[in-house]
């Protein structure tokens, strides 16, 4: 049986915890949006997915490490979204991205939110 050393033992976790740490959140907000800039993105580690409308509602979907990033997101943008969700499956995954977005909204959580104006 051959050992594994522990410097790629611990590497190996290092990048499955990483992969897993990131969750996708919708967050809708009160106007049309266009994105952060790249430089900010990738200082919070954020990943904007998808921007949509429903209900005459903006939504915004991206992938952060947590709720703390998210807010920080925002702040530097200057906005405060209405309310936020967390997505219990992958926005992007081929399951869920090939729905239509009435069959895919029911993945939406809310999430507690108290930087939210609701």
């Amino acid at each position: 049986m051959k050992r594994i050393s522990l410097p790629v033992t611990i590497i190996a976790a290092c990048f499955v915890a990483a992969a897993a740490s990131a969750d996708q959140y919708v967050a809708r907000v009160d106007a049309p949006f266009h994105g952060a800039s790249a430089e900010l993105l990738d200082t919070l580690k954020i990943v904007e997915i998808d921007v949509f409308e429903h209900g005459g509602a903006t939504y915004l979907v991206v992938e952060a490490p947590d709720e703390g990033f998210i807010e920080a997101y925002f702040f530097a943008m200057h906005r405060v979204p209405e309310e936020l969700y967390l997505l219990q499956a992958d926005w992007t995954a081929s399951g869920l991205s090939g729905l239509a977005l009435e069959q895919r909204l029911p993945f939406l959580t809310p999430a507690p939110c108290n930087y939210c104006t609701s």
